[in-house]
């Protein structure tokens, strides 16, 4: 079968007989329709299914889906890094090699490619429940998860499996492809939430497992993130330590829990009020919509003000976003100096401090921006916000093993159960939909599992 000399074997597309010799303008100009035709074609079908959008060829189902999954595993780490803003079609055919044409043919819009890329990692952790679904209490399945998804982090850093794409990019999606992959991520949450339940209905309630599985889901994508710090051949090891934190927490057998309320003002600012309200209207969209998503015109619709008002408190938005992590940053460390040489013992530090910060998550001044924002944010401020959010966790580190020295709390890794708390504390400012105004016992609920372990009743 021989085609037309010169064009392009479109693949699926076939041809009964030779056609007939026609002079090259006209070839030319059939090509040209033929192809705007099939163009449009594939992009029609690509919007009505949303997201894998098109199906493959006749005779091209196998190579086909195989040259997405390249695309997709090309693209989760542009996402990740740049998020759903930044991620362009040109960079992902960069990384493989293709031109952005060739990357439009399996993906027409970047809208598919982001819902594609959320939906794989979707998939991968509905694997990772598969199997952790097997075990027969909720103790084994929570564990056999943990160390399922450490497992799977070391083979992404052997180069063997793709990054997962973090969840906090959806949040940049709009429309239809956010719908979509919001209703795959809470089937997902779904089936978590319900490694912890016991059919004898002895264990934690729905809404207090909800709860722990934001705070779970957070502490393992932020694991990610400081495991860097260690040796693929620790691995195991860290999932046995994490999993000890987790299941079991802080607090030593018949310890209380009664952490006091603070007398503070979180973020309050005598000197600039105006620039505090900037920050904090700033911190909401960000979390909202992404770093990428969050514009300085919605920053500034946000608090009914021009956005000649805006630039005159923050000079780019870059570093109105860096003033927001140094303004979350500051919140955690201010609610660790006022406990300092404070309360009967370190216990007491620990829990009032903890507690506060959740309350401060739910309360009308809260929250805190939410350290998924740094991925996407340029290089030289991603330095710095790594390192003030890891002195937040070495702080908290060193009053957990002085807690430990006074038996206060039982022992465990200190760093890994710093990195835990910070990453729940990070996460808490999600279980605002579950909370009725703030009360005293908000922050308990949340908090509490983190010192008694996420199946406490």
């Amino acid at each position: 079968m021989r085609f037309w000399p010169g064009s392009r074997i479109i693949p699926g597309i076939r041809f009964a007989a030779e056609p007939k010799a026609v002079s090259f303008s006209h070839r030319t100009s059939v090509k040209r329709r033929f192809g705007r035709v099939l163009s449009v074609l594939v992009r029609k079908t690509a919007e009505e299914s949303l997201g894998p959008a098109v199906e493959a060829p006749p005779g091209m189902g196998g190579r086909f889906e195989r040259r997405r999954a390249d695309i997709v595993s090309a693209a989760v780490p542009i996402l990740n890094a740049q998020g759903f803003k930044g991620m362009t079609l040109t960079a992902v055919a960069e990384v493989i090699g293709l031109k952005a044409t060739g990357v439009t043919y399996y993906f027409p819009r970047k809208e598919e490619l982001a819902v594609a890329c959320f939906e794989s990692g979707i998939e991968v952790f509905h694997h990772l429940l598969d199997e952790a679904e097997k075990e027969a209490s909720p103790a084994l399945r929570v564990s056999r998860l943990i160390r399922l998804f450490i497992e799977r982090d070391a083979a992404v850093r052997r180069g063997e499996v793709c990054p997962l794409a973090s969840f906090s990019c959806i949040r940049a999606l709009e429309g239809e492809h956010r719908s979509r992959v919001a209703e795959g991520y809470k089937a997902m949450f779904r089936r978590v939430r319900d490694l912890m339940a016991v059919e004898d209905g002895t264990g934690p309630g729905k809404r207090a497992r909800t709860f722990r599985t934001l705070s779970l889901l957070e502490q393992l994508y932020w694991a990610n993130t400081w495991l860097a710090d260690y040796d693929i051949e620790d691995f195991p090891r860290i999932a046995e330590r994490m999993t000890d934190v987790v299941l079991h927490g802080l607090a030593p057998s018949g310890q209380s829990y009664q952490p006091s309320v603070l007398q503070w003002r979180p973020g309050a600012s005598e000197t600039d009020g105006a620039k505090e309200n900037f920050l904090r209207a700033a911190t909401r969209e960000i979390n909202a919509h992404g770093y990428r998503g969050a514009s300085v015109d919605r920053i500034s619709a946000s608090m009914n003000v021009t956005k000649g008002a805006f630039y005159h408190h923050i000079d780019a938005k870059d570093d109105l976003v860096a003033s927001c992590f140094r303004r979350s940053f500051g919140i955690v460390r201010d609610a660790q100096r006022k406990v300092r040489g404070k309360g009967p013992d370190e216990w007491w530090r620990l829990t009032t401090a903890v507690s506060e910060l959740v309350r401060f998550q739910l309360c009308d001044e809260g929250p805190l921006l939410r350290t998924s924002a740094v991925s996407s944010m340029p290089h030289e401020h991603q330095v710095e916000i790594v390192s003030l959010s890891y002195q937040n966790a070495r702080q908290f580190a060193a009053m957990i093993s002085d807690a430990i020295a006074e038996g206060s709390v039982t022992p465990v890794d200190p760093v890994i159960a710093a990195h835990l708390i910070n990453a729940a504390i990070n996460a808490a400012s999600d279980a605002r939909p579950w909370t009725v105004p703030v009360g005293a016992d908000d922050p308990a609920d949340y908090a509490r599992p983190l010192f008694y372990g996420i199946l406490l009743p």
